[in-house]
């Protein structure tokens, strides 16, 4: 869905993702095709950021960092009627992995989620075989609550497992305190 919604702290902002970002985000997921395989090929990377900008329950963002681009993220599956969403299709280009921008732009997520949007819950999802996303997610201090069997099919085609992980808003408090002291 397009919108006008930008969160920032100055360094750390994620502003709403727009046609013009398409290419260069394209061009920042090239640096590291391993990595971001599971987007898959040039076509359908392009399909992937298009739809997030048609979808009406996604407010997709792009990921700055001192102004440059670095990746991007999306809160997803909104459902205002049972106050959650999720924040997903997160990610970062190769040189803002373990930087602490992840930690950073998620605190801005989740602030807006429990603080304006007044959410009760917030989900945070990764493939099974992405240990590194899980381990990052972990260290936010959201809670796994395990695995989504046979959950989705990846672009190859193949079946994917996915780990679910939460925030609830009684343990956002303590949650946001301990991600501003490790700033």
């Amino acid at each position: 869905m397009r919108h006008d919604l930008t969160l920032s702290n100055g360094f750390y902002t994620l502003r709403p993702l727009q046609d013009s970002d398409v290419e260069p985000l394209m061009r920042l997921a090239a640096q590291a095709p391993h990595e971001y395989a599971q987007m898959g090929t040039s076509p359908v990377l392009r399909a992937y950021f298009t739809a997030a900008l048609e979808a009406p329950d996604q407010l997709p963002f792009v990921s700055l960092v001192s102004g440059e681009c670095a990746g991007s993220t999306r809160y997803m599956e909104m459902r205002p009627e049972h106050k959650r969403l999720e924040i997903g299709s997160t990610w970062l280009a190769p040189a803002y992995l373990r930087s602490g921008a992840n930690r950073a732009l998620k605190l801005l997520q989740l602030t807006h989620a429990f603080e304006v949007m007044k959410m009760r819950r917030v989900e945070i999802k990764t493939d099974a075989v992405n240990v590194r996303s899980q381990t990052a997610i972990a260290a936010l201090g959201a809670v796994r609550e395990g695995v989504m069997r046979k959950h989705m099919v990846r672009t190859d085609g193949s079946e994917r497992d996915t780990v679910m992980f939460s925030v609830t808003d009684e343990e956002w408090p303590e949650m946001k305190a301990r991600l501003e002291r490790r700033r």
